[in-house]
């Protein structure tokens, strides 16, 4: 997903997306910086050439690395349109009130304005899932990580309450539910990164040629897989050195991190990850303040 693809998309759909078009890419755009934030130290380090992810084009790695910007764009565009409804930037759509009056738990009743994110996820689907034109295996991992990101906007949801009572004894509460802060989702997705799991495909039946083979074969390796998991069908490389052909920069020349207050183990480590470690010698340049 990327700016460029999703203006395509919008100049081309039907004229009533133009109502969300600068949601969507503005979605799309939070999602890649995201993805900038999570991986800042890291040997991909979710480059610009890592964007152009839609299925016409000539890139179609399957890595953990594309797993994970498919969620996070898909994410970001949910979440922006969700947040864009629930302040009344659309006529069409307004607070999720359908649970409002009924008694949610000990003490608290649904009511207030709570995001509407099944508006959010409709049409994000539209949008998103509109560019995997694509029918093949790497298509359906696109499409299932896509919607591991819109979970991700759904699990990541907070409750937040308002006190009622007399003389604000808060017997009982109006609770309604809310967007978590898009940190968060990068976090928890992040997470699901880490922990992502390797399509194992019967290559045999992949080749036959057969397209029911195939079809069976996708099914089967997808059998096992959960809703809430990014999926990925092809190893990384290491990203240490350059590769034009992929997009990949390479970490020479990359700034690390060694000293410094607060940096957590994994920043602390980062000049063994990027240089060190891919054969590189670390240079330290200090800079006149």
């Amino acid at each position: 997903l990327s700016f460029r693809s999703v203006n395509n998309f919008l100049m081309t759909g039907p004229k009533a997306y133009l109502t969300y078009s600068s949601s969507v890419a503005a979605g799309a755009q939070s999602g890649i910086e995201e993805c900038k934030f999570q991986f800042g130290w890291e040997r991909w380090n979710c480059p610009e050439s890592a964007l152009q992810l839609s299925t016409h084009n000539r890139l179609r790695s399957a890595t953990r690395e594309t797993s994970f910007v498919h969620a996070i764009s898909s994410a970001g565009v949910m979440y922006t349109l969700t947040r864009n409804c629930s302040l009344g930037d659309f006529e069409s759509c307004g607070c999720d009130d359908s649970r409002n009056g009924r008694v949610g738990g000990r003490g608290w009743v649904w009511g207030g304005c709570s995001d509407n994110v099944e508006f959010g996820e409709r049409i994000s689907k539209l949008f998103v899932d509109a560019l995997e034109t694509g029918h093949d295996t790497r298509a359906l991992i696109n499409l299932h990580n896509n919607e591991v990101g819109r979970l991700a906007v759904k699990a990541t949801m907070k409750r937040a309450c308002k006190c009622h009572g007399v003389s604000g004894s808060c017997s009982i509460q109006t609770c309604w539910l809310q967007l978590a802060d898009f940190r968060e989702i990068g976090n928890y997705l992040k997470m699901k990164y880490d922990q992502a799991h390797k399509l194992e495909m019967d290559k045999r039946r992949v080749r036959a040629g057969n397209s029911a083979e195939s079809r069976g074969a996708t099914a089967e390796a997808f059998s096992n897989v959960h809703a809430t998991e990014l999926v990925f069908l092809e190893d990384s490389p290491d990203y240490c050195t350059r590769n034009a052909s992929l997009g990949h920069h390479g970490t020479e020349g990359r700034e690390c991190l060694q000293t410094g207050k607060n940096l957590s183990q994994w920043e602390k480590r980062s000049c063994r990850r990027l240089c060190t470690e891919c054969g590189l010698r670390v240079e330290e340049r200090r800079a006149e303040m």
